[in-house]
């Protein structure tokens, strides 16, 4: 299943071995939940993704660290595998704006 996250990319990177294997890493920070007792202050996570998702979070270089707009799939490796799970990035892009647009001045406060 594929949840779309808005999170805070803090920093990315992709690699390319001699045997083929290539991917990326992407890092993010978020506020530690008020509801576990356990964390305080900021958390981060590390996700992996396809190699060419550096490329579109390339675009938001310079403005990063920013908010991205996340679509990610939980994906878990086989018990032979060790049974780990991770969040694995499908697409990154940077957030619709939402809320009010702000509005032109008036002359209405001159006399």
């Amino acid at each position: 299943m594929i949840n779309t996250i808005q999170a805070h990319v803090i920093g990315a990177s992709r690699y390319k071995m001699d045997n083929g294997v290539q991917g990326a890493k992407i890092s993010i920070m978020q506020a530690a939940s008020a509801d576990n007792e356990n964390a305080i202050g900021n958390q981060v996570s590390v996700m992996t993704a396809p190699y060419d998702i550096f490329d579109q979070l390339h675009a938001a270089a310079p403005h990063m660290p920013c908010a991205m707009e996340l679509d990610i799939e939980l994906r878990t490796s086989s018990a032979a595998a060790g049974g780990k799970t991770v969040l694995h990035v499908l697409a990154a892009r940077r957030p619709n704006a939402t809320g009010s647009q702000p509005q032109p001045a008036t002359n209405s406060d001159k006399k």
